[in-house]
C-alpha cells in the first residue's frame, strides 16, 4: 500500500510538472507578440518624425529665403537714399575733397612723401598694370616705374620690374642699396630707405649751419666732404684739427643707420705735449657726451674744448 501511495505521488507530481509546462507553453505566443507590436509601433514614430523633418525643412527654406529678400529690398532702399546712386550735393561734394586734401597733408607730414605725377596703364584682362609715379620725399625727388601683377589664386598684388630713379646727388650716396631694392622689388622698402636718408641729410645740414653760425672763427664745413665739419682753434690751427664725421651705414637688410664719429688731426709735438690725454681721449669723450646728452651738446663741448673754454 505504501508503495502504491508513492506512486501515486510520483504521478500526480508528474501530472503537475506536465501541468506547468502545458501553462507556460501556453504562455508562449502572447509573450512573443509583444516585440511585434512595439515593432508596429516604432515604424509608426518613424514615419511621423520623418514627416516633421521635412516640414520644418520647408520652412525653414521658406524663412531664409524672405529674410534674404527682406534684406536685398532694405540694401536697395538705402542705396537709393544714402548711397551712391543718390546724386551728391555741392557741399557734400566740396566736404569730400576737403577731407581728401587732408588726408594728403596729414600722410605728407608723416611720410615725407609728396605724389607730383601719377599714371597706369591696364592690360585687357585687368590683372596686369604698368605704374607710373613721380614726386619728393622731403623734397628730395623721385621717380619709379614698376609693374603689378595679380595672380589666379592669391588674395595679393606682386610688384615686378621695379625701376628707380633719384637725383645724382643722392645716387652717389645709395647706389648699392637701391640697386638691391631696384632687384628685389621692394618698393616699400624704397619709400622708407629715403625719407630715413632725407631726414639724417636735413638734421645734418641744420645742426652743421648751426655751429658755423655760432662759432664761425672756430667751426666750418670741408670744402670737399659736406658730411664733415672741422673744429679748429685760429691761434693753434696748423697743429690740431678736430673733425665731426657725420655719415651713415646700411646693413644687408637695406636699413638705414646714422654713423658719429670725431677724428684727431694733430701734430706729433702737440700730442707729446699733452700730459693729461685730453685730445687722445676726445673722440671717446665725444662719443660719451652724445651717447648721454645728443648730437649738439657733443659738438659744442667739442668747441668748448677747442676755444679753451
Amino acid at each position: 500500500m505504501r508503495m502504491a501511495g508513492k506512486q501515486v505521488g510520483n504521478i500526480r507530481q508528474q501530472i503537475d510538472l506536465f501541468g506547468k509546462e502545458d501553462e507556460a507553453l501556453g504562455q508562449t505566443p502572447s509573450v512573443l507578440s509583444r516585440p511585434v507590436q512595439r515593432k508596429t509601433l516604432t515604424q509608426g514614430l518613424d514615419q511621423d518624425l520623418t514627416q516633421l523633418e521635412k516640414e520644418i525643412n520647408r520652412l525653414t527654406e521658406l524663412v531664409r529665403q524672405k529674410t534674404e529678400t527682406v534684406s536685398r529690398k532694405s540694401q536697395e532702399l538705402y542705396e537709393l537714399q544714402y548711397g551712391e546712386r543718390r546724386q551728391k550735393t555741392e557741399e557734400e561734394l566740396v566736404a569730400e575733397i576737403q577731407l581728401l586734401q587732408s588726408q594728403v597733408e596729414r600722410t605728407k607730414e608723416i611720410t615725407g612723401v609728396s605724389i607730383q605725377k601719377y599714371s597706369k596703364e591696364t592690360d585687357e584682362t585687368g590683372k596686369n598694370s604698368h605704374l607710373e609715379v613721380e614726386g619728393s620725399v622731403l623734397g628730395n625727388q623721385f621717380s619709379v616705374q614698376f609693374d603689378v601683377e595679380i595672380p589666379e589664386e592669391e588674395n595679393c598684388v606682386a610688384i615686378r620690374n621695379l625701376n628707380l630713379l633719384v637725383e645724382d646727388s643722392i645716387l652717389k650716396k645709395l647706389h648699392d642699396p637701391l640697386l638691391q631694392l631696384s632687384d628685389n622689388n621692394a618698393l616699400g622698402s624704397f619709400f622708407s630707405l629715403m625719407e630715413q636718408f632725407s631726414r639724417w641729410n636735413i638734421y645734418r645740414q641744420e645742426t652743421f649751419h648751426h655751429f658755423t653760425e655760432k662759432y664761425p672763427d672756430i667751426v666750418s664745413t670741408d670744402s670737399d666732404e659736406e658730411t664733415v665739419l672741422l673744429l679748429q682753434n685760429p691761434q693753434i690751427s696748423e697743429s690740431l684739427t678736430l673733425c665731426v664725421m657725420w655719415s651713415f651705414t646700411i646693413d644687408p637688410l637695406c636699413r638705414f643707420h646714422p654713423d658719429l664719429r670725431l677724428k684727431v688731426i694733430v701734430h706729433k709735438q702737440l700730442l707729446e705735449a699733452d700730459q693729461e690725454n685730453v685730445i687722445k681721449e676726445a673722440p671717446q669723450m665725444f662719443q660719451k657726451m652724445v651717447d648721454l646728452y645728443g648730437i649738439e651738446r657733443g659738438i659744442d663741448a667739442m668747441v668748448q674744448l677747442m676755444s679753451g673754454g
